[in-house]
């Protein structure tokens, strides 16, 4: 199986150039593949110089040797993923797979965390940089430990981090008196930037056929050689209209899942799905009262062929996962946000009408849904109203996240 070596990485520490080479192994394993793209999404930070360069020799230039620009760089405060930038990498990479064959797009997303040694003690989060400690990554210390200056000036990239972050986890994050603060907060981020790529993927496939490995880490800069951490992996498959993930592993967005062991010498991360707390809020049962005429209105146009198409696609990748219970937790939550966005493209009103009826309004702190719906909104105020609700499905447990998802899919089914 092309991931199941690298499954097994998932949570390891391993020198950087190792794991860059499994990974330039997994994906030469592909058959069928007539050409590549790479994307690295990384921090500013002057650090992560050897990261790209790594990444151009031990990836970039083995998959893609005859052609002189190989990466497809997105460099910003922590490393994010901009919405519709995969789409352009793809474009830009897509050449003969226009007229046959199938590619492959490599997108690694790399947070990064310092690691140096204090007397016999490895201190995290911090690098040295000219002779003096330093935060590292500087943004995601930000983030922990705002600065006066956050709450002063507009900083668009905090309010991003922050929006998807949530209030629970940074709680626990900024709560956290561990030497393992700062790389529990880069696994998060990583794993919650990745999850925005998948939705991007699922909502706006290749318009060709497409594998795609999305692959976040986190990169430990120190002296001499950096390591890596894997964070997960996801392997997606698209026949140039619609995509799906094949198959997938990966660490939790939440910090107190997260379990460390440096026993071996080395970090390992490991974060159990299936030991699961119990769920902290409720999970969405329909409301007492009625909805408004204007969502029942909406409602009734589950049947129209473009939402239909959507929430088939959806159930039949829900379906496809059900087997394997780990994999469903991981994907419930990308897979619900991708299925909102793909209903505000073609017709909003149905997302908002549908989490109305589930009564996801009070799990989201989003009671004003029915005032919305009571007056019937135009589709750009639902469009406006689904985007606003973004960053609060992204605070959902995994296990709220399936149950709002499947709770809309049940409705779908019952309208067929």
């Amino acid at each position: 199986m092309l991931l199941e070596q690298l499954e097994r990485l998932v949570g390891r520490e391993e020198p950087l150039d190792v794991l860059h080479g499994e990974i330039r192994r997994r994906a030469q394993s592909l058959r069928g593949v007539v050409e590549c793209g790479t994307v690295l999404v990384s921090c500013s930070d002057e650090f992560n110089t050897e990261l790209r360069a790594s990444f151009d020799r031990d990836l970039a230039r083995p998959l893609l040797p005859h052609v002189p620009s190989r990466t497809y760089a997105l460099s910003n405060l922590a490393g994010r993923v901009e919405p519709s930038a995969l789409q352009l990498a793809d474009q830009h990479f897509t050449v003969r797979t226009r007229q046959q064959g199938t590619k492959l797009l490599l997108i690694e997303i790399a947070a990064h965390v310092g690691r140096r040694l204090d007397g016999h003690t490895w201190r995290y989060g911090e690098v040295d940089r000219f002779g003096a400690p330093s935060p590292c990554c500087g943004a995601l210390s930000h983030l922990l430990d705002p600065p006066p200056a956050a709450s002063a000036v507009r900083h668009p990239w905090f309010e991003q981090l922050t929006a998807f972050f949530g209030p629970e986890r940074l709680e626990a994050l900024r709560s956290d008196r561990s030497p393992y603060r700062m790389v529990s907060a880069a696994i998060v981020h990583a794993v919650l930037q990745a999850e925005s790529a998948l939705v991007d993927l699922l909502r706006e496939p290749p318009p060709t056929p497409t594998h795609v490995l999305v692959l976040p880490l986190v990169v430990v800069n120190q002296r001499g050689s950096e390591r890596a951490l894997l964070a997960g992996c996801h392997h997606l498959v698209g026949d140039g209209h619609e995509m799906h993930v094949e198959r997938g592993g990966s660490l939790r967005s939440t910090p107190a899942a997260h379990r460390f062991d440096t026993s071996s010498g080395t970090l390992v991360v490991r974060s159990p799905w299936e030991q699961d707390e119990p769920a902290t809020r409720p999970i969405p049962r329909p409301p007492a009262t009625p909805p408004p005429l204007a969502a029942e209105a909406a409602l009734q146009r589950l049947s129209e062929p473009a939402v239909k198409q959507r929430l088939a696609h959806t159930g039949a990748q829900v379906e496809r996962l059900r087997s394997h219970p780990t994999a469903l937790r991981i994907y419930s939550r990308p897979l619900l946000r991708g299925l909102l966005q793909a209903l505000s493209v073609v017709a909003p009103e149905v997302g908002l009408a549908a989490l109305l009826a589930e009564g996801a309004g009070d799990l989201l702190h989003a009671r004003h849904l029915r005032d919305v719906l009571a007056r019937g909104p135009s589709t750009e105020e639902a469009r406006r109203v689904l985007a606003e609700l973004e960053p609060r499905i992204q605070q959902l447990g995994h296990r709220e996240a399936q149950a709002v998802l499947e709770s809309l899919l049940a409705r779908h089914r019952g309208r067929r």
